[in-house]
């Protein structure tokens, strides 16, 4: 299954200049619950700007370019099985087709382009719904059509004290198969 994850503002805005349009604790603590413990994709971009493997995850990072990746020990300091990795993938069309086949669930994590990329393969969305227009965004996620997508799920509106912003938690899944890419 693939799943989108994003945080989306109202005017469909996700980012600018290679970075979030806000921090907000309550939506990163919730991007780590829901993807911890799964495999995450991500372009090149992305992967810069967070700067590191995202642990507790297989790490896809989709690239043409030379890219070189940190090592990541096999075990943790404690002794246990260290169950972050990363990868490098150039086709990302290939890479969607063949994990459409498997039953995990892997999410998209950005950017703008994979997040367009993908949007066909896409059985699910995890949304937050970031209830401002920022002044400033280069990056907008692809528009929902309520035609094909339903709400599966959406949480209580939350206020984050820091930057007075409200958001929620919308989980969307597709309803016309028809539309989907094979």
């Amino acid at each position: 299954m693939i799943s989108l994850i994003a945080a989306v503002a109202a005017d469909g805005s996700i980012g600018n200049g290679n970075q979030l349009l806000w921090h907000i604790g309550g939506d990163l603590q919730y991007f780590k619950a829901v993807t911890t413990g799964h495999t995450v994709i991500m372009g090149r971009k992305t992967y810069e700007s967070i700067g590191r493997p995202l642990p507790g995850r297989k790490n896809i990072v989709v690239s043409r370019s030379n890219i070189e990746f940190p090592l990541i020990p096999k075990y943790k300091k404690d002794g246990t099985p260290s169950n972050t990795s990363i990868e490098k993938a150039e086709d990302f069309i290939q890479l969607l087709k063949s994990l459409k086949r498997k039953k995990e669930e892997v999410f998209i994590i950005g950017g703008g382009s994979i997040y367009s990329a993908a949007f066909n393969y896409a059985d699910r969305l995890y949304i937050t719904r970031i209830f401002a227009t920022p002044e400033k965004a280069d990056t907008f996620f692809p528009p929902i059509n309520q035609n094909e997508w339903e709400v599966a799920n959406s949480s209580e509106i939350f206020t984050d004290a820091e930057n007075n912003i409200d958001y929620q938690f919308i989980v969307y899944q597709r309803t016309d198969k028809r539309s989907k890419t094979k």
